[in-house]
């Protein structure tokens, strides 16, 4: 029971004690929409018979009074309110689909750093803090989704990544999820299906079907009224369900050994508190919020072909915890710091322990190691959303090197297509889907180590002159669901001029001195453009900080324009179905607009600001206080 502590009134449900305590509020229940007078619902007693009367009168007296009103401003009656329960939430709540404590501003808003309204859906809804005061509507044509950087200023993305006000999400995750391509899931539930089908299920018709083989069962024979408080799945388990059980089983020996070595835990993880967790009824939720959330800036894991039943445990650890990471709890407790901990420990203590020395070079040969390097970047990605000083500096001095080194001694960098997408059967397309699995692990993690380069001065531990590899298909292709959709988005998008290895692009990108076009520009997708342009600010860092001699910070500035040009051409190009399937990539101009304003002043010797040197640091208050003043003076 829930007690109203004023009254001292019980309810069952404190949605209905919430709902009474607003009477208490004395906060205006309804106003006039022409002379904007208040009423106030009066006071409700105890009497059951009298309160359905009196809770009634507000919204007759503001009726009326609104019509008496509207005759005397000689106005138009409102619109009459629609029936049915009021919304409650605010805007942002609501338009996300998501519980809003109803505060103002509410949780989740102020965690977000946006500014919380309880006004008309149709409103405009201001879509940062305080620190941007320009409105747009919450559904925008595609041709104004286009320039979202633009109507919002040149630093709207990257405001709210460094804000230190935002405490949760980020990276921004569920802000390009919501504008990017809403998936059927229809290929992950066939899957699953598959997966969870008991490993033996005709044993329990045979004779060898005994209740010895159940040893957490009583001697006695099992009848149905036994069997009915197991589930399924515990009696007679499944692939993937062994597989989980392993996996925890794998997790809380991690967290021994981690605690034994005072490795950052205090405890160890219990197989309760695993179970709850990994258990066979999550594995469709995580692992579709994974594909809704982070998957939109880290597309590394291909969705058309993923199989949760026929894949590496490291991999399903990482997308497990992400999807949980992006998934509302039922009991509204978040998840243990601990878990994120053990299981990055788990995973690259594989990596550590990798053998490279006689791998193949095919992708399909060195699967497990691919799915292995596959895990490990998505965890290193969940750690720094965790906003953790140790754990980022964990990441960025142990665990990025020592995977940059692994991917480096497999010579993905130096991948190339064996074929050009074009129509293929479905075997054919695995193959070269296999293939660019390989490609967008080596430029997301040289997408990672530029992240750490433009966030936290890190010095480069991948250069752009060994990236030998060739760039990823576009969101479109990589996104096809079968072969023949394949085969058909690769039709329309072949392109006489060749695209050349990533690090001659760059070059060429650095040496062109005309406003005519690169030839191969316009078959550039947005993805290229979003590592280019990491590649370009690399550089930058690089030459500003006494690194590449060779390398002046005109030729960078000259890079940094021609593509400018190539961005504007290749973003103003794409139709609403292309648009969509891009995630992060849709925030590769602001990161030209940050490199632009670092290139203006960095041979200024006085310019004071301590995002311009090169002590690296773990905390983002060096690019925050920089962003914030190009922001002050773009406007």
């Amino acid at each position: 029971m829930f007690k109203c502590t004023q009254c001292d009134k019980s309810y069952q449900r404190k949605t209905h004690l919430l709902r009474h305590e607003a009477v208490h509020t004395q906060q205006p229940a309804s106003s006039c929409p022409f002379c904007k007078k208040s009423f106030l619902k009066p006071y409700v007693t105890n009497c059951p018979r009298i309160t359905p009367i009196i809770n009634t009168v507000p919204r007759e007296v503001t009726r009326r009074h609104t019509k008496l009103c509207a005759k005397r401003h000689d106005q138009p009656l409102p619109p009459a309110a629609k029936p049915g329960r009021k919304r409650q939430s605010c805007d942002t709540c609501f338009s996300a689909k998501v519980a809003c404590d109803k505060k103002l501003p509410c949780a989740r808003c102020e965690s977000l750093g946006r500014q919380c309204t309880f006004g008309d859906q149709q409103s405009l809804v201001p879509l940062m803090g305080p620190s941007s005061l320009t409105k747009i509507p919450p559904s925008l044509s595609i041709t104004a989704s286009h320039t979202v950087s633009n109507n919002n200023g040149p630093f709207f993305f990257l405001q709210h990544f460094a804000s230190p006000s935002v405490k949760k999400d980020r990276l921004a995750i569920g802000e390009t999820a919501k504008s990017s391509m809403r998936r059927n899931l229809q290929s992950i539930y066939s899957h699953l299906e598959d997966a969870l089908v008991p490993s033996y299920p005709l044993s329990i018709f045979s004779d060898d079907f005994r209740g010895s083989d159940f040893p957490f069962l009583p001697s006695s024979t099992p009848d149905d009224a036994l069997l009915s408080q197991y589930s399924v799945d515990a009696l007679f388990p499944s692939k993937l369900s062994n597989q989980l059980t392993e996996l925890m089983t794998e997790f809380i020996e991690t967290s021994e050994s981690m605690k034994l070595r005072n490795i950052d835990c205090q405890r160890t993880l219990d197989m309760m508190e695993l179970t709850a967790l990994f258990g066979v009824s999550n594995i469709s939720t995580f692992v579709s919020a994974f594909f809704q959330s982070l998957h939109w800036h880290l597309p590394i894991v291909h969705f058309p072909t993923f199989d949760p039943g026929n894949v590496s445990s490291p991999l399903l650890l990482a997308i497990f915890l992400a999807g949980a990471s992006y998934t509302t709890p039922v009991d509204g407790v978040s998840l243990s710091p601990l878990i994120f901990d053990v299981a990055e420990e788990y995973i690259f203590r594989k990596i550590l322990n990798l053998t490279t020395k006689s791998a193949s070079k095919d992708p399909m040969d060195i699967l497990p190691t691919v799915q292995l390097v596959q895990g490990a970047l998505i965890m290193e990605m969940l750690q720094f959303g965790r906003d953790d000083m140790s754990t980022r500096r964990r990441i960025r001095i142990m665990r990025h090197p020592c995977l940059v080194s692994t991917i480096r001694s497999l010579g993905i960098f130096q991948l190339k297509r064996a074929a050009a997408p074009k129509t293929h059967d479905d075997r054919t397309w695995r193959i070269l889907v296999g293939e660019e699995v390989c490609i967008r692990i080596a430029c997301w993690a040289f997408l990672a180590d530029g992240f750490l380069t433009v966030c936290f001065k890190n010095h480069p531990a991948l250069s752009i002159f060994e990236m030998d590899c060739h760039l990823p298909w576009s969101a479109e292709l990589w996104e096809a669901e079968d072969a023949a959709s394949f085969a058909q988005i690769a039709a329309t998008q072949s392109s006489s001029h060749e695209i050349p290895p990533l690090k001659d692009v760059v070059t060429q990108l650095l040496e062109y001195d005309s406003e005519v076009p690169i030839p191969w520009s316009l078959s550039l997708s947005p993805e290229d453009l979003l590592i280019l342009i990491y590649a370009m600010s690399s550089l930058a860092f690089q030459a500003r900080t006494g690194l590449l001699q060779f390398l002046p910070l005109d030729m960078i500035n000259r890079g940094a324009k021609n593509w400018k040009r190539v961005w504007d051409l290749v973003i103003g190009s794409l139709d609403q179905k292309q648009f969509l399937h891009l995630g992060y990539p849709k925030h590769a101009e602001e990161l030209w607009w940050l490199l632009t304003a670092t290139l203006n002043i960095a041979d200024k010797p006085q310019s004071g600001f301590a995002y311009l040197n090169n002590t690296a640091t773990d905390e983002l208050g060096n690019l925050n206080d920089f962003i914030q003043w190009c922001h002050q003076s773009s406007t």
